[in-house]
């Protein structure tokens, strides 16, 4: 059998970004979260003691601190430190992955699981495992040692990245025609691609319905000044607006799309993605599971979180009476945060929203979360830092009710927060799957 080294499986260097899958390569916000999910250690009176805060602590002093390491099921537990346990993770994720390869090979080979094969590394290379994996953990924390804890837990952009590159070219096709694009845009495209057959518009295959266009109820392009005291700057903005369903009679789900655009450049300060939801009468929070779980896992994160925040009561009162309008996506690029241009952009899109044909009034939804935290962390941090590392939605939460209170909105009747970060990206698995099953068993 081919041999597969033990120690090539740890990774040579990681960035902030956090990783995905079992064996992706960590980010250092992977071992700061798992080191942070033990127990810290005070040697000075021998017994545990949590940080009462993080404000003024850097990633080097995590690391340096002391944790409780439990020995399995034994009920004993030893003393180590954060490199140490980092280094752990690293060693145990590359011994799994090694197990996994040699599974695999020796299945390739011929071999069942069944067969009594015992799959062990070379002697030597696991006798070098730990110093190693040290090692690579050194390399992986190196560039943030300076860095304050909560900085790296602190993801403005959603997952890191700029919200769909906050550029042109990073907008949906289907979403953004190519004639509202910006002329500057389309003639890099043209440059870099053979030209393409006529088709300006048309996702869903819909030439030829004459009482279906999903381009007209809104495409804006327009020059946004100062209002009620917000230097926003000279942007343009675009705004369109789809059916996602548009084979439905009673459209249900919509998609508004807007952006502010320097006038002058064509550079994307501000993104904003809306999504209209409007669903049939519903009894209870598994009604609108049921309703919500069909369009997508977004939306079945929705149902959840607004079920969470609304209690089941109010849930159907403002799912039946109102359109419930979700912030799905919402980004400002760095140089303009702060000036209110996203607050701007989110008003201009409200007051353009396309009317809701039954007369329903629409009901915000905000889910401050995901813009702030990279939600796979908060249940691994300690309290203090979780505290501080929810401080900026917190602070987005009050500003946006102190502007809601005055913003004058005439369709906007009502405004709610929901805990999207707990239910996001789910789907039907995991604890979103056990929360259905309490929602459908207590109201079946």
């Amino acid at each position: 059998m081919k041999h597969v080294s033990l120690l090539a499986l740890l990774p040579s260097g990681a960035t902030v970004t956090a990783a995905s899958g079992p064996y992706a390569t960590p980010a250092a916000s992977d071992l700061a979260a798992y080191v942070l999910s033990h127990e810290r250690y005070d040697a000075a009176v021998n017994a545990p003691s949590a940080r009462k805060d993080y404000k003024n602590v850097h990633v080097a002093d995590i690391l340096t601190d002391e944790y409780v390491f439990p020995l399995g099921e034994t009920g004993k537990s030893i003393v180590l430190s954060g490199y140490q346990l980092a280094a752990g993770f690293l060693a145990e994720r590359a011994a799994d992955e090694w197990l996994e390869l040699a599974r695999e090979q020796h299945a390739a080979n011929g071999g069942a699981d069944s067969d009594g094969t015992r799959h062990v590394p070379d002697p030597a290379e696991a006798d070098q495992l730990m110093d190693r994996a040290l090692e690579s953990a050194e390399r992986i924390l190196a560039p943030f040692e300076a860095a304050p804890v909560a900085s790296l837990f602190e993801t403005h952009y959603r997952g890191a990245r700029e919200f769909l590159r906050l550029s042109w070219e990073g907008l949906p096709e289907d979403l953004v025609p190519k004639s509202r694009r910006p002329a500057v845009v389309l003639k890099a495209a043209a440059d870099l691609a053979p030209a393409s057959a006529t088709q300006d518009y048309d996702p869903y295959g819909l030439q030829g319905t004459s009482d279906y266009d999903v381009d007209k109820p809104l495409a804006y392009r327009e020059k946004a000044g100062e209002k009620a005291g917000e230097k926003i700057g000279p942007f343009l903005l675009t705004m369109t607006y789809r059916h996602e369903y548009p084979q439905v009679d009673d459209e249900r789900l919509g998609t508004a799309f807007a952006v502010f655009h320097e006038a002058g450049t064509d550079i994307v300060a501000a993104a904003l993605e809306l999504k209209l939801v409007k669903v049939p009468p519903i009894q209870s929070s598994a009604d609108l599971v049921y309703v919500l779980d069909t369009y997508s896992g977004e939306m079945l994160s929705l149902a959840l979180a607004a079920t969470e925040a609304l209690g089941a009561e109010r849930l159907c009162s403002v799912f039946n009476t109102h359109r419930v309008v979700y912030i799905s996506t919402w980004e400002v690029r760095k140089p303009w945060r702060g000036q209110g241009l996203g607050v701007a952009l989110l008003r201009e899109a409200l007051q353009r929203l396309p009317a809701d044909p039954d007369g329903r009034p629409d009901a915000l939804c905000v889910a401050p979360e995901p813009y702030q935290t990279e939600a796979r962390y908060l249940s691994q941090l300690p309290p203090a830092l979780r505290a501080e590392v929810d401080a900026p939605a917190q602070r987005l939460t009050r500003h946006l009710t102190e502007w809601l209170d005055h913003a004058n909105l005439p369709n906007v009747k009502t405004h709610f927060f929901i805990p999207m970060a707990k239910h996001e990206g789910i789907g039907s698995a995991g604890e979103n799957a056990r929360l259905i099953d309490r929602i459908m068993e207590s109201e079946a």
